[in-house]
C-alpha cells in the first residue's frame, strides 16, 4: 500500500471535512488505520468522484460515498468544566453486492 498517497488522499477528506465544520482529522487517520479495507478504498476511488455530505443545522454528522460505501460520522457536542468536547463515532454503510 502506497502510504504517502494515502496519507495525502485522508488529510485531503480531513481538509473537506474541516470545510463543512467538523475537525476530525484524528478520527479519519485513525479509521484508515482500523480498517484496511477502507484504506484500500480510499487509495484506489478517484478523489473527484468522492460525494460528500453534512446534516443540516441541528444534526451533528458529515460523511462521505465512495462507490459502494458510505462512511458517515457522528459527532455528539458537550460542554464541561474543562470546556467543550466532542465524541466522534463512524458507521460504514455497504451498499455494494455481497459476495
Amino acid at each position: 500500500m502506497d502510504k504517502e498517497k494515502l496519507n495525502r488522499r485522508l488529510s485531503a477528506i480531513a481538509d473537506k471535512f474541516s470545510e463543512l465544520g467538523y475537525d476530525l482529522r484524528d478520527e479519519v487517520f485513525e479509521l484508515a488505520e482500523m480498517r484496511e479495507d477502507i484504506a484500500q478504498k480510499i487509495l484506489n476511488y478517484k478523489m473527484k468522484k468522492i460525494e460528500y455530505f453534512a446534516g443540516e443545522e441541528g444534526e451533528s454528522y458529515v460523511g462521505l460515498t465512495l462507490e459502494d460505501v458510505q462512511l458517515v460520522f457522528h459527532v455528539e457536542l458537550g460542554e464541561d468544566e474543562e470546556g467543550p468536547w466532542y465524541e466522534a463515532t463512524v458507521e460504514i454503510l455497504n451498499f455494494g453486492d455481497e459476495d
